[in-house]
């Protein structure tokens, strides 16, 4: 075997070598534990602010959500009511509207025949091809 052939096979061990190391060492950092991840979960529980005491409900806060909750069913029945209303009174003008009776269909008249003027304007009608996507130009002929 030649020497170079000799080094660049000890150079690709040593790469392979370089990478297993780095490798392990990055699973190595990973694989710690920081932060509150390590902690118990009964560890932060002196943090949170201790429970309050939610007020009772008194009588009188009783009765009025009572008395709300009757409104709103009333408002409700009202509504309802005069939904049916109306839909009775449109019911009632659907069969009292005669209908109407079908039309006939309007015809067209024909018209004359369309021309159309070629004319630029230039005065001259030698159909040289000038413009936007007409070509080069010049004789086509």
């Amino acid at each position: 075997m030649t020497r170079s052939v000799i080094l660049w096979t000890l150079a690709a061990i040593a790469g392979v070598v370089l990478v297993a190391g780095v490798t392990y060492a990055a699973s190595g950092l990973s694989s710690q534990t920081i932060g509150l991840s390590s902690e118990p979960l009964s560890s932060g529980e002196e943090l949170a602010p201790a429970a309050t005491r939610s007020p009772d409900t008194t009588a009188a806060d009783r009765a009025a959500a009572r008395r709300r909750a009757a409104a709103r069913r009333r408002a409700a029945a009202r509504r309802a009511q005069a939904r049916a209303e109306r839909r009775k009174r449109a019911r009632e003008r659907a069969a009292a509207t005669p209908s109407a009776a079908p039309t006939a269909a309007p015809t067209v008249a024909p018209t004359a025949a369309l021309t159309i003027d070629d004319d630029s304007g230039s005065g001259s009608d030698d159909s040289s091809g000038r413009g936007r996507g007409r070509g080069r130009g010049g004789d086509d002929d």
